[in-house]
C-alpha cells in the first residue's frame, strides 16, 4: 500500500507535489481550529463573572495558535518560497499583535509583567524570522534550511509554552475554587489546541519525507552518479522509471549522453583520418621543399617586390651560407652595383604589368668573386593577395657568359695577333736600322756635345718603340705556360728588388703579410711575376709622395668550391672613378698614366685568366685601389711548358 501510494506521488509533476504539501499545515489548522471551537461552545454557558478570565485564557490560547500558525506559514514559505505560502505567517503576526493589545488591557499587573516577558520571545521570534525571509529572497535559502534543521525556532516555541503554562497556572489558582468545571473544560481547550499542533507538525514530518523521497533523494543520486563518472567523457546516467520531471530528466540525458557518445567517437575516426592526411601532407611537403632547397638552379618567390623565400641554391649563387636565414635586403646588396637599379626598375615594370620578366644580372661575393646570372621571374595566379606572387629562377651563366667573352676576345686577339705580326715585321727593321744609327752618332758625339742629347732621346724613344711592339705581340699572342711550385714570398721580394728605384724615389713602403700554409704557388713564376710588377707599378704610380704604404696580403679561398690564393694589393692612391673601373682591363685604354700604353693590364688580365684564375679590382676615389688575383692551387697538367 506504501509503495503504491509513493508511487502515485512520484508520477504527479513537481508543481502538484509542492501545491498539495502546502495544504497540509492549511488542513491540520483548520481540523484544530474546528476542535478548539466545539471546545469553546461546551463552556460558553459559563457564568458571566468568568467572562473576562474566559476571554483571557481564549486570548491567551489564540497567542499560542497564531505562534504556531506562524510558525507553520514560515516552514511552508520556507520549502515552497511562494509567496502565497508566507501569507498565513503575515495574518497570524497582524492578529497577534491584536491580541497582546487586548491582553495588556484585560489582565492584571502580575499578569501584564508575565505579557511583557512573553513579547519580548515573540519579539525575538519574530525578528529571527523576518531575517530569514530576507536571506531567502537574497538567494541564501541554505541559512533558513539550516534553522529549521537545528530546531532555534523550536527553542523559542518552548519558552513560549512555558510562559503560557505559567499564565494558565495562575488563572486556574484563581478560578480553581469557584469553578472546576471551567477549569476542566480550559483544559481541554489546551489539549485540543496541543493535539493540533502535534498533529500539525505530525504531518508536516511527513510531508517533507515525502519531497526528500520524490525530489530531493533522486536528484542528490543523480548527481552522485554524474559526479562518480569523472573519468568518462559521456558518464552513464540511469534512468528513473517515473513520470515527473526529474523522470523526464534522467532519460533526455540518457539520450543527450549517447548522442555525444556517438559524436565523440566521430570525432576520434576524424581526428585520425586528418592525422594520416596531416603526416602524408608532411611528407609530400618535405619531398617537395628537399627537391626545390637541393635544384641545381637558384629558385625564389617574392609577393610583389618583396621576397618571401629563397632556396639553398639561390644562397650560393649570392655568396651567402645556404643554412642561415637571410634578410632579403642582405640579397639585393650582393647585386652589382651596376645592375641594380636596372633589376629593380624592370622588375617593377614587370609586377605592375603583372607579365613575366627575364633579366641578366651580376652577383658579387664577398671574396670579390662575381657570377653572371640569368633570371626569369613569372607570375603565379590563383593566391588571395593583393600583391602578385611571383616564382623566379635564377641561373649561373658565368661560364657561359665567360666563354662568350674570351671567344671574343679571341676573335680580337686573332685579328690583333696578324695586325700585330705585320707591325713586328714593318716596325722592327726599321727601328733596328734607326737605333743602329742612333748609337754610332751618340759614340761620335763627345759628351758635351748638346747634339749628344738629341740623339739620345732618338735612341730612348726607339727602344720604347720597340717595347710597345713586344706588348702588342704578347696581348696578341701569349705565351704557354712553364708551370712550377715557387715561393710566393720570393717572388713579391725579386719584384720589390726590380721596383726599389720607383719605391725610393716616391719614399713608399710595401708591406706584405702571408702566412706560411699561403706561401706556396704553382704557376708559371715569370708570367705571375709580371703581373705582379705590373700591378704594383701602377699602385707605385698612384700613390702620393712620402710615407705610403702599399699592403700586399696573401690566403687561401675557396672560389666555385675550388681551393685556390688571393692575393690583394692595395694602394692609398688617389683611387679610379666608377665610369673608368669597368674599363680597365680593356687593351689600349690608359687613366693617368703619362707613360702607359694601356696593354699593361690586359696583359695581366690574360695571364691570370691563362691560370685559370680571376683578377678584379674595387676602387673608390681619394681612398686607393685593391687589386684582388685568385690562383686555383693546381693547374691543368696538359699545359705545355713554354
Amino acid at each position: 500500500m506504501y509503495k503504491r501510494i509513493a508511487g502515485l506521488f512520484n508520477n504527479l509533476p513537481i508543481l502538484h507535489k509542492l501545491l498539495l504539501i502546502s495544504t497540509i499545515p492549511l488542513v491540520s489548522l483548520i481540523l484544530a481550529s474546528v476542535l478548539i471551537y466545539i471546545k469553546v461552545q461546551n463552556i460558553s454557558h459559563d457564568e458571566e463573572r468568568l467572562n473576562n478570565t474566559y476571554l483571557i485564557q481564549e486570548a491567551t490560547a489564540q497567542y499560542m495558535k497564531l505562534m504556531v500558525d506562524m510558525e507553520t506559514g514560515f516552514r511552508g514559505y520556507v520549502l515552497t518560497e511562494d509567496a502565497r505560502d508566507f501569507t498565513p505567517y503575515q495574518n497570524a503576526l497582524k492578529n497577534l499583535r491584536e491580541i497582546e493589545h487586548n491582553l495588556e488591557k484585560r489582565l492584571s499587573g502580575d499578569q501584564q509583567q508575565k505579557l511583557k516577558d512573553a513579547e519580548v520571545i515573540v519579539n525575538r521570534f519574530v525578528t529571527e524570522k523576518e531575517e530569514l525571509v530576507r536571506d531567502i529572497q537574497a538567494g541564501r535559502k541554505s541559512l533558513a534550511i539550516q534553522y529549521i534543521k537545528e530546531g532555534r525556532g523550536r527553542v523559542l516555541m518552548s519558552d513560549f509554552r512555558d510562559w503560557m503554562a505559567q499564565l494558565e497556572k495562575f488563572e486556574q489558582q484563581s478560578a480553581s475554587d469557584e469553578f472546576a468545571q471551567m477549569s476542566l473544560d480550559r483544559t481541554s481547550v489546551l489539549l485540543a489546541i496541543l493535539g493540533g499542533g502535534l498533529f500539525t507538525f505530525g504531518l508536516m514530518i511527513g510531508a517533507l519525507f515525502l519531497i526528500a523521497r520524490s525530489i530531493a533523494i533522486p536528484l542528490a543520486n543523480l548527481s552522485k552518479a554524474v559526479g562518480a563518472s569523472t573519468g568518462e567523457l559521456c558518464p552513464v546516467i540511469p534512468v528513473l522509471d517515473r513520470k515527473d520531471e526529474i523522470g523526464g530528466l534522467t532519460r533526455v540525458m540518457r539520450e543527450m549522453s549517447h548522442q555525444v557518445r556517438e559524436h565523440l567517437d566521430h570525432v576520434v575516426r576524424s581526428e585520425a583520418s586528418l592525422r594520416i592526411l596531416n603526416q602524408e601532407l608532411a611528407a609530400s611537403e618535405s619531398r617537395y621543399r628537399g627537391l626545390v632547397d637541393h635544384a641545381p638552379i637558384g629558385i625564389f618567390m617574392t609577393k610583389g617586390m618583396q621576397l618571401t623565400f629563397s632556396n639553398r641554391h639561390n644562397q650560393v649563387l649570392a655568396g651567402l651560407d645556404p643554412d642561415k636565414p637571410i634578410d632579403p635586403v642582405t640579397l639585393r646588396a650582393r647585386i652589382h652595383s651596376e645592375d641594380l637599379d636596372r633589376v629593380t626598375s624592370d622588375f617593377s615594370r614587370a609586377v605592375a604589368a603583372g607579365r613575366q620578366c627575364e633579366m641578366i644580372f651580376r652577383f658579387v661575393h664577398a671574396d670579390g668573386g662575381v657570377l653572371t646570372i640569368l633570371s626569369r621571374r613569372v607570375p603565379i595566379s590563383g593566391f588571395d593577395s593583393p600583391a602578385p606572387i611571383y616564382v623566379g629562377f635564377n641561373i649561373d651563366i658565368t661560364a657561359l657568359h665567360t666563354l662568350q667573352l674570351r671567344l671574343s676576345r679571341t676573335e680580337k686577339l686573332a685579328t690583333l695577333g696578324q695586325v700585330a705580326a705585320g707591325i713586328a715585321h714593318e716596325l722592327r727593321n726599321p727601328l733596328v736600322g734607326i737605333g743602329s744609327t742612333a748609337s754610332l752618332l751618340l759614340d761620335d758625339f763627345e759628351p758635351s756635345d748638346p747634339r749628344r742629347a738629341e740623339v739620345d732621346v732618338i735612341l730612348q724613344e726607339t727602344k720604347r718603340l720597340d717595347r710597345i711592339v713586344n706588348q702588342i705581340v704578347d696581348y696578341a699572342k701569349p705565351r704557354g705556360l712553364a708551370l712550377d711550385r715557387f715561393v710566393l714570398s720570393d717572388l713579391i721580394n725579386d719584384v720589390i728588388k726590380v721596383l726599389s728605384g720607383q719605391l725610393e724615389a716616391k719614399h713608399i713602403k710595401i708591406r706584405a703579410s702571408l702566412s706560411a700554409v699561403d706561401d706556396h704557388l704553382y704557376a708559371d713564376r715569370d708570367q705571375i711575376k709580371q703581373v705582379l710588377i705590373n700591378v704594383i707599378d701602377n699602385a707605385i704610380d698612384a700613390s702620393p709622395m712620402d710615407g705610403s704604404v702599399i699592403e700586399i696580403t696573401a690566403n687561401e679561398l675557396f672560389h666555385h668550391e675550388q681551393p685556390g690564393i688571393t692575393m690583394r694589393i692595395r694602394d692609398a692612391g688617389k683611387g679610379i672613378p666608377p665610369e673608368v673601373l669597368p674599363r680597365i682591363f680593356e687593351p689600349f685604354f690608359t687613366s693617368g698614366k703619362r707613360h702607359g700604353t694601356g696593354l699593361g693590364m690586359a696583359i695581366c688580365k690574360n695571364i691570370i685568366e691563362s691560370h685559370h684564375g680571376d683578377i678584379h679590382l674595387t676602387s673608390e676615389v681619394g681612398t686607393g685601389t685593391t687589386v684582388s688575383i685568385w690562383m686555383p692551387l693546381s693547374q691543368d697538367t696538359q699545359l705545355v711548358k713554354g
